[in-house]
């Protein structure tokens, strides 16, 4: 199971005896598991299409696909980390940790999947993601609510002006997060989850 800042395999609480919060279609419906493995299985299909590519096209293709993520890895690269994420993402026996590589990849797939869902009919949607009801995926506030170190969105004059202590003070804590940032290609060890065996949410009882 791969771990996020919230736990992505447990759903918003109804909200039964207080106002609902808006909008409800983010707030009690939406299904953030879902969400991803959606977008993850399309991932798939979408490097079928690409092998089918000229190689010709790879460079130009890597770059509108994943505007982020391809500085650092090349299409098979980044293809190898989406199925070690899937892999992860399905595996229910233990907990993985993401590093900086693998959150700025699985940034670039939700996002386009989420602008493609957004601006598809009505009937499409419900396909797709049937638990919203064919209203538009909120993305900005599963962001928010599921991404705890976004630095990778960051350029990299920016990022490598600050001091460690400025790095930590904004929450941009991620392993391998230099090298994404930088545009370094990870190397095998970076492109595996790593595993952890405690839960790793608090529990409040």
């Amino acid at each position: 199971m791969l771990t996020f800042k919230k736990n992505i395999y447990e759903k918003h609480a109804p909200v039964s005896l207080q106002e609902p919060r808006t909008p409800i279609e983010y707030y009690e419906w939406f299904d953030p598991y879902h969400f991803i493995k959606s977008a993850l299985l399309e991932e798939m299909e979408v490097f079928r299409f690409l092998d089918q590519q000229p190689v010709m096209y790879w460079h130009e293709d890597g770059h509108t696909f994943y505007p982020h993520s391809y500085h650092f890895g090349s299409l098979r690269t980044l293809k190898k980390i989406i199925n070690i994420l899937f892999q992860g993402l399905e595996d229910k026996s233990r907990w993985y940790q993401m590093n900086a590589y693998h959150f700025c990849l699985m940034y670039d797939v939700l996002a386009r999947f989420t602008f493609n869902y957004n601006h598809d009919n009505e009937l499409e949607r419900l396909n797709l993601l049937p638990e919203l009801k064919g209203k538009l995926v909120h993305f900005t506030l599963f962001v928010d609510d599921y991404f705890s170190d976004t630095a990778f969105l960051v350029d990299p004059e920016t990022y490598n002006s600050l001091s460690g202590k400025e790095k930590k003070a904004r929450g941009w804590t991620l392993p391998s997060q230099f090298g994404a940032v930088n545009g370094l290609m990870p190397d095998k060890s970076e492109m595996e989850l790593t595993t952890t065996n405690d839960y790793p949410y608090t529990v409040f009882v």
